[in-house]
């Protein structure tokens, strides 16, 4: 048990992989657009999970791939390099099924999927054309995911039926497995992705990164609607007459009907500040209808140490 155990801890240590925290975060976001762009192609409600993200040797990953099941090779543009998508038998019947319009039952109202998809056979053409649908769909997802990172595409090419066939990078070497789970009311499986790190040598010491994953990129969407929201915040404007400084002992004496001499005409400006901090200087006026108005006549400059996300303090 104890030679056992040293040489698992060997070929663990052997085996080691960095990590890429902002390569997590990318396929994060990915998963979360492909379930609205899964439902928008097929007119279904697809429930879209992230399952793992393993770091391991290609070799092990082509190994834990479903065959018989689907498996294409990517290029990936500008960074010169492939990938791999596998799509189990599970997952490419109930795509088809619901491309095609088919029914899953049968005249008894039991399954039919395990009857047909599960039963070891080569892939039909139309099976493979259709399969090659929902992994252009997944890459352009990914695609987008990685737009504010750095520009790329994917481009399929070859499919296969199971992994023995492919090669993809030395078996030794090292890679990235994301396993997301896709399901179609009920029905459903895994669709892998399979990325050596020389592919994502272009973007590696950035995606290694662990503080640029609370800074990476920004939905469009959700700014504009923040935007939006801050716009039509409302917010409490407090104008400041002027300062005048008493003794203590007077103010204590101070009696209703006593009148306070400012020092200020009516031509004295007031501050106006909002949460604290000065906003502007203003006029005093009145419109017709009686109500007191105020005319900026001065704005006041950002402090310098304001910078894009806020006050350094």
């Amino acid at each position: 048990m104890t030679a056992a155990v040293q040489e698992e801890i060997i070929r663990v240590a052997l085996h080691s992989y960095e990590r890429l925290p902002l390569f997590e975060i990318v396929m994060d976001r990915a998963v979360q657009a492909l379930g609205p762009a899964l439902r928008s192609v097929l007119d279904v409600q697809a429930d879209v999970e992230l399952r793992a993200v393993d770091y391991m040797a290609c070799g092990d990953a082509l190994a834990a791939a479903p065959d018989p099941g689907l498996i294409t090779l990517a290029h990936a543009s500008p960074w010169d390099g492939t990938l791999a998508v596998t799509v189990d038998p599970a997952l490419l019947f109930a795509t088809l099924e619901i491309m095609l319009g088919a029914s899953d039952r049968d005249e008894t109202g039991e399954s039919t999927t395990s009857q047909t998809a599960w039963a070891p056979r080569a892939f039909t053409t139309i099976e493979k054309r259709l399969g090659a649908q929902l992994v252009g769909l997944a890459l352009r997802e990914v695609a987008a995911a990685f737009a504010p990172l750095d520009r790329v595409s994917f481009t399929a090419g070859a499919i296969e039926s199971g992994p023995r066939d492919v090669v993809l990078a030395p078996l030794a070497a090292g890679c990235v497995r994301v396993t997301i789970r896709i399901a179609f009311e009920g029905r459903g499986g895994d669709l892998c992705l399979i990325v050596p790190h020389r592919t994502l040598d272009a973007v590696r010491p950035l995606l290694a990164q662990v503080g640029a994953a609370g800074q990476f990129g920004s939905d469009p969407g959700w700014r504009s609607k923040l935007l939006q929201s801050l716009n039509d915040t409302p917010v409490t404007l407090t104008a400041v007459l002027h300062d005048h400084v008493v003794s203590l002992a007077d103010m204590l004496g101070w009696e209703p009907g006593r009148t306070l001499d400012l020092g200020i005409d009516s031509t004295h400006e007031v501050a106006v500040s909002c949460s604290g901090k000065e906003m502007f200087r203003a006029a005093i006026g009145r419109r017709r209808n009686g109500s007191v108005a105020l005319r900026v006549t001065a704005v006041f400059e950002a402090n310098e140490d304001e910078g894009a996300n806020g006050f350094a303090d």
